[in-house]
C-alpha cells in the first residue's frame, strides 16, 4: 500500500543563507535547507548539515580555513502562505557530533527579527522528536527499495515564490549499515536514490509509512535523516550518478544526548 508524506512535509524545508568573512574581509555566501526540531518545550533546534555552517568542513584545500560563519538567516513559510525570516543570534550555540565524519549541525535557534508581530509568531512548521527513526527502526523496520522523499532549496526550486520542492525516490543501500562510497569510513550515512543538487544539503529526509494496521511488515513513517549530497559519476569527474546519500536520524539523537538535550 501506497503511503504519501504528510501534507505539509512540504514547507517543513527552511531556506538557510550564510555569510561567511576571512581575516582580511572578503566575504564569501551560501545556501542551503534546514529544518526545525521541537526537542522539548521551548527548545526548538535548527537542523542542517555541518557543512552549511563551516565552509571549511570537508574542503581538500585550506581556501577556506580561516573564514568564520558572521551571518545566518532562516526564511520558512506559514499556513496562511506568508513567508518570513529570522536571523540567528551570534550567541547561538552549535552542536556537532563527536565523529567528524557525521555531517551534521544543530542549532540553537536564537533568532531574531526586526518585525515584533512575526517574531511573536515564531518558527512554524517542524518536526518532534517522536518522529524521528532511532537505531533500532534503522534495524529492524527500514529496507532497501523504501520510498523516501526530501523537500528543500535545489538550484532548480521555484525562485519566483520562494517555494521548496520535493524530490522522491527509494533507499538504495542497506539501512541497517554505513554506506560509503569510497573505500573510506563516511560516517552513518544511507545511499538513496534521489536527485539531491547544490542547495538541498540539510534537506529533511522522509519514510512515508509502510503497509497498513495488521499487515505483516508494515510500519510507521519517519524522519529518518538529513540529506547531505550526491555522489559524483567518477567517469564524468563533475557528472552525477544518480546516487545521493543521507546521514541518519539516529546522529541528531546522538547529537542531542552528547550535547546534554535529551
Amino acid at each position: 500500500m501506497y503511503h504519501q508524506p504528510p501534507a505539509n512535509f512540504l514547507y517543513s524545508a527552511y531556506l538557510i543563507e550564510t555569510k561567511f568573512v576571512s581575516p582580511d574581509g572578503t566575504p564569501t555566501e551560501g545556501v542551503g535547507t534546514g529544518f526545525v526540531l521541537s526537542v522539548k518545550e521551548n527548545l526548538p533546534i535548527i537542523v542542517t548539515n555541518r557543512h552549511i555552517i563551516d565552509i571549511d568542513y570537508g574542503k581538500l584545500t585550506a581556501k577556506y580555513k580561516h573564514y568564520e560563519l558572521r551571518e545566518l538567516s532562516i526564511t520558512g513559510r506559514r499556513d496562511d502562505d506568508t513567508s518570513y525570516t529570522f536571523r540567528l543570534y551570534p550567541e547561538a550555540r552549535f552542536f556537532l557530533d563527536d565523529d567528524i565524519q557525521n555531517d551534521v549541525a544543530l542549532i540553537e535557534a536564537r533568532i531574531y527579527e526586526d518585525d515584533p508581530v512575526q517574531f511573536a509568531k515564531g518558527l512554524h512548521w517542524h518536526f518532534g522528536i517522536e518522529h524521528l527513526a532511532t537505531e533500532e527502526v534503522f534495524n529492524t523496520s527500514l529496507q532497501p527499495y523504501d520510498d523516501v522523499a526530501f523537500t528543500g532549496f535545489p538550484y532548480t526550486h521555484d525562485k519566483l515564490a520562494g517555494r521548496p520542492i520535493l524530490r522522491a525516490g527509494k533507499i538504495a543501500s542497506d539501512p541497517k549499515f554505513d554506506y560509503s562510497w569510497s573505500n573510506e569510513y563516511k560516517g552513518n550515512c544511507v545511499a538513496y536514490e534521489a536527485f539531491s543538487t547544490s542547495g538541498a544539503s540539510g534537506s529533511p529526509v522522509f519514510a512515508p509509512p509502510r503497509g497498513a494496521a495488521g499487515i505483516p511488515g508494515s510500519r510507521h513513517g519517519y524522519l529518518i535523516g538529513v540529506n547531505a549530497g550526491h555522489v559524483p559519476d567518477v567517469e564524468m569527474f563533475t557528472g552525477h550518478s544518480g546516487i545521493s546519500y543521507f546521514y541518519k536520524s539516529s546522529v541528531i539523537l546522538k547529537i542531542l544526548r552528547q550535547a546534554g538535550l535529551i
